[in-house]
């Protein structure tokens, strides 16, 4: 069953922007050292950092959370799957989040043009038992 779903679309510019005036500080608070090795090494960086926040407040809209509370970008990660699928990982608060709201598995796409990065995310519950 579907617990929850989020959508995000942002300008790779404004993330190009913010990551020019802001410089490592930007990039500390919004991706953790993984995300930022894998993306930084990149020839054009913007479009997978992009992705990634993309992803990041599409997870926030799919817990339906908003931006308070005691939570950091940091505690959700965009991982590879070996195939290159893009994962989630949770750490800190949004793990208790994840599993204080039965959340089972959990589904990313991340998207990107010239111009846009988007991403939406799919939260499901275990499947419905079905009654006798």
């Amino acid at each position: 069953m579907i617990v929850g779903l989020g959508v995000d679309l942002i300008e790779i510019e404004r993330v190009k922007q913010a990551h020019l005036k802001h410089g490592k500080r930007f990039i500390d608070r919004l991706f953790t050292p993984a995300e930022a090795k894998y993306c930084l090494r990149k020839k054009d960086p913007y479009p997978s950092l992009a992705g990634r926040f993309a992803a990041k407040e599409a997870v926030i809209k799919a817990f339906s959370h908003g931006f308070g509370g005691r939570w950091k970008w940091t505690h959700i990660e965009v991982v590879r799957e070996l195939s290159g699928k893009p994962s989630l990982k949770f750490t800190g608060i949004m793990e208790k989040l994840r599993v204080q709201r039965k959340i089972k598995h959990v589904h990313l796409t991340i998207a990107h043009s010239k111009r846009d990065a988007t991403a939406t995310v799919i939260f499901e519950s275990s499947p419905a038992r079905k009654e006798k």
